[in-house]
């Protein structure tokens, strides 16, 4: 009788101290990086991208309208060499640098899938850039204005 209380026991222990370790796993929606705001905030993040497809289409806008490019695609728009080698994924668009951001033109935005809440398309640098509120890119696409 005694040994059937010492397993039974043993048991409940390995139960509960099993339950407790499966309980530690890693994320379980309560970590910092995967709180409910900071999970559909990275989902966004990871969303706001330029699809191979739309730099495709956006090259060859590009082409089709080289003798009429919008103010921001020009070869006069674009940003010094040193300034285009930091310019990124990342990047902040500064107060200053701002009155030489447009928006992008209707007629390619309109071949791209629509913006994620909080981003829009705009031209700097004779790049079409997918910015956040903060003017902080997200994406670019560069041309060869030189066509």
């Amino acid at each position: 009788m005694r040994s059937r209380w010492l397993y039974a026991g043993a048991i409940a222990l390995l139960v509960l101290t099993s339950g407790t370790a499966v309980a530690q796993g890693k994320g379980n929606g309560r970590g910092r990086a995967n709180a409910p705001g900071q999970v559909k905030k990275n989902q966004q993040q990871a969303a706001a991208r330029f699809a191979d497809h739309d730099r495709t289409v956006a090259n060859n806008w590009a082409y089709h309208n080289r003798n009429a490019l919008p103010a921001g695609l020009r070869a006069t728009d674009r940003l010094p060499p040193d300034q285009q080698a930091r310019f990124g994924p990342g990047y902040v668009i500064d107060r200053n640098m701002r009155a030489r951001v447009y928006p992008a033109p209707v007629a390619l935005v309109r071949t791209f899938a629509p913006a994620p809440r909080g981003y829009r398309y705009v031209v700097y640098g004779g790049q079409v850039v997918l910015v956040d509120d903060g003017y902080r890119v997200a994406d670019v696409i560069s041309f060869n204005i030189s066509f």
